[in-house]
């Protein structure tokens, strides 16, 4: 009677292409999960600051993902401290510029003028507005208050605004539960 074979004999291997493409696929997921946390840790980080400040989520198709990790290595670098940041209510609930203006404080911003908007009572979404030049401090300032809508600031507005680089114009979907934006 002959002996029985070891047993690592005794397993049947699949092709080596199979073995191949087994090995490719978990790398794949591998980098597809890595990147997938790296993205929430950027999109949800930002030290202990106020979490109600910091709510935007990386929703959203891959491309606008791809996008916004773009814009988050360059407005890395911006100083915090050196954007003036204004103000203005667009509804018709009192206190609410300096209640969104305290957040902007806290979050490392300097404090600019809080106002009344032009459009105050018709504002139905918040916006960020930026002066020349300021694009990405704008973003920087949407992305710490939960706002996507960011565009060049109008005269009028910027004349409310005074010497702000940033201006807020808060509508009514930071009105209802003023205490938590987003």
């Amino acid at each position: 009677m002959r002996p029985r074979e070891a047993w690592y004999r005794r397993l049947h291997w699949p092709a080596p292409r199979y073995i191949a493409l087994i090995v490719v696929g978990i790398l794949v997921l591998g980098a597809g999960a890595a990147y997938g946390v790296s993205q929430l840790n950027k999109s949800g980080g930002g030290g202990g600051g106020s979490s109600a400040l910091s709510s935007s989520s990386g929703g959203g198709g891959s491309s606008s993902s791809s996008k916004s990790s773009k814009h988050s290595h360059k407005t890395a670098a911006i100083n915090k401290g050196s954007i003036t940041v204004a103000v203005l209510n667009g509804t018709t609930v009192t206190g609410l510029a300096a209640t969104v203006a305290d957040k902007v404080e806290q979050a490392g911003f300097r404090r600019g003028n809080t106002n009344n908007a032009l459009t105050q009572g018709q504002q139905a979404e918040s916006v960020v507005e930026y002066s020349d030049g300021n694009v990405k401090a704008a973003e920087l300032v949407g992305k710490k208050l939960g706002i996507t809508q960011v565009e060049k600031i109008d005269p009028q507005t910027q004349g409310l605004a005074g010497d702000a680089t940033v201006t807020v114009i808060v509508g009514a979907d930071k009105a209802g539960g003023t205490g938590a934006s987003g």
